[in-house]
């Protein structure tokens, strides 16, 4: 057990709540309204291959030729693209063979090129490779009597798990709590219990229907290129990176402030949330969190969606910021890598993949 990472990532939801914000600003503070504009070019969209629809997209993946993975949850296949956006393959179908998914929970490629896949229901991590022009699985890891997930490898075959267990949230505030462990495609399972974080605060009513706590803090995980993880409790910015054996690698802070959450806002979110008005009332918190979601690219460098304006940040690999940017419209980013960004628009009409050039 790494005492620090509890320390930091398993604190109380009481201290949890309480705001950070201060009167006085630092002058090292930073704002990025206060940035460089980081220029994006947009280079293509990536289109629905005939006969097939994008249906439920969360997960896009690149390797070091540039290929572009989709996954689509709710048909259990990966779309392949090359690097200029032109459709190649499908990898997977609805199933429980050896190339076959029921429940896509993560996807992302290794250094050694290997598209992994973890299929929750049929409780496996399958490693792909690329044998003459087809995609075929060749490895796979899967902890027996638990659902845990290859979140993470080096070169070297090392691996961190993640298991989501079964949980029974109590009326209030509630945490999910998940589980990083150690294991090796040489010698398997190493350690199930290594590291513990708290993930995706909701509002549970006494009745058992739950909300997500507006504004409410989480982990945000990130996964190098080299197999490191990245992990912080988004309160505020203090990064701790850990090699594929869990062990402390590296360290990165940023003075990234939270954001206050204007009485416009929080009448507004109230009023959405009419059923869990006064849960949400108790614990929505004073200010917003320094960011929502994080990547890491192959140089290292650390992108972040904030609550501040522009909404996108670029810090450098020690936590020195680079530059800022807003996306059109509603997307978001889903990957970055290679000086290219890979976003995603979604509303009532479906969803569309943008991808654009991007220079540091």
């Amino acid at each position: 057990m790494y005492p620090i990472v509890r320390a930091i990532l398993l604190i109380s939801t009481t201290v949890i709540l309480i705001s950070c914000a201060s009167g006085e600003q630092s002058a090292n503070e930073i704002h990025t309204a206060q940035l460089p504009e980081i220029e994006l070019n947009h280079l293509f969209m990536l289109e629905e291959p005939e006969g097939i629809f994008f249906e439920r997209i969360r997960f896009l993946q690149t390797d070091s030729k540039g290929r572009i993975f989709v996954a689509d949850q709710e048909t259990n296949h990966i779309l392949v693209y090359d690097e200029t956006g032109d459709f190649n393959t499908t990898i997977g179908r609805e199933g429980a063979g050896p190339d076959e998914f029921r429940a896509i929970l993560n996807m992302f490629v290794d250094e050694n090129d290997q598209l992994i896949i973890f299929d929750m229901a049929n409780n496996r991590s399958v490693f792909f490779r690329e044998v003459n022009g087809s995609w075929q699985p060749e490895e796979f890891v899967t902890i027996e009597g638990t659902r845990f997930g290859v979140q993470t490898i080096d070169k070297a075959g090392n691996y961190i798990l993640r298991q989501s267990r079964n949980q029974m949230p109590d009326p209030g505030a509630y945490w999910y709590v998940h589980v990083l462990g150690t294991g090796s495609l040489q010698e398997g399972l190493l350690d199930d219990d290594v590291v513990e974080f708290r993930e995706m605060g909701y509002l549970v009513r006494d009745d058992g229907l739950m909300n997500t706590i507006p504004f409410g803090r989480t982990t945000l995980l990130a996964r190098g290129h080299d197999g490191k993880l990245y992990m912080t409790w988004n309160e505020d910015f203090e990064v701790a990176v850990y090699n594929a054996k869990l062990e402390p690698a590296d360290s990165v802070r940023a003075a990234i402030p939270n954001q206050p959450i204007t009485t416009e806002e929080r009448w507004e979110r109230l009023d959405r949330l009419d059923q869990f008005r006064s849960l949400a009332a108790e614990h929505m918190p004073d200010t917003k969190p320094v960011a929502e979601a994080m990547w890491v690219d192959r140089q290292q460098n650390i992108w972040l969606q904030t609550h501040d304006s522009p909404e996108y940040l670029v810090l450098d690999s020690n936590g020195e910021p680079i530059g800022s940017f807003d996306l059109e419209g509603e997307r978001r980013i889903l990957h970055v890598n290679g000086g290219r960004i890979y976003t995603l628009l979604s509303d009532d009409e479906g969803y569309v993949l943008d991808v654009y050039e991007v220079r540091l």
